[in-house]
């Protein structure tokens, strides 16, 4: 039993190591909504994808969209997790109901199966008309002046 316990651990971290070196994937992207998977699990790793990532997403994608108006823009970038879901009231409640506000559905895919989880909601990125970006994560936020280093906003962080 103690030559399995040391085994068993690193196995385990093995097994992170090689979900963390996996490249992040996108799977589909819908109006300013992007679904990958293997999303980087920091931070900071998730801002230097997007840094890393958005010419080719705006060449290949065209976002983010700039809105005429105000000059912001907007992209929120999911986990795909198991992929597309029936909308259908959430069966993980302790009270019957028949609301599907836990899901996002895409109107332009003609599938029972057109909805992910809201939940899954890795990273937000918005840009203002003054150029600052805003990167929310889990509880947190931080932004950038064009040109700056990325400072977290105080008082961001949040008990989950």
């Amino acid at each position: 039993m103690s030559k399995m316990f040391p085994a068993l651990v690193m196995v385990s971290w093995l097994y992170v190591v090689l979900l963390m070196l996996q490249p992040a994937e996108i799977v589909a992207v819908h109006e300013s909504n992007i679904l990958v998977r293997h999303f980087p699990l920091t931070d900071k790793g998730k801002i230097r994808w997007w840094q890393k990532n958005q010419a080719m997403i705006k060449e290949k994608y065209g976002l983010p969209e700039e809105y005429e108006d105000s000059g912001t823009r907007m992209v929120y970038i999911w986990d795909f997790g198991k992929g597309y879901e029936i909308e259908k009231p959430d069966e993980t409640t302790f009270f019957p109901s028949d609301d599907t506000n836990h899901l996002l559905c895409f109107d332009e895919i003609n599938a029972a199966e057109r909805c992910i989880r809201k939940e899954n909601l890795l990273m937000f990125i918005g840009r203002s008309s003054t150029g600052i970006t805003r990167y929310r994560t889990k509880g947190r936020v931080y932004y950038q002046k064009p040109n700056g280093p990325l400072v977290l906003e105080e008082n961001s962080f949040k008990v989950e």
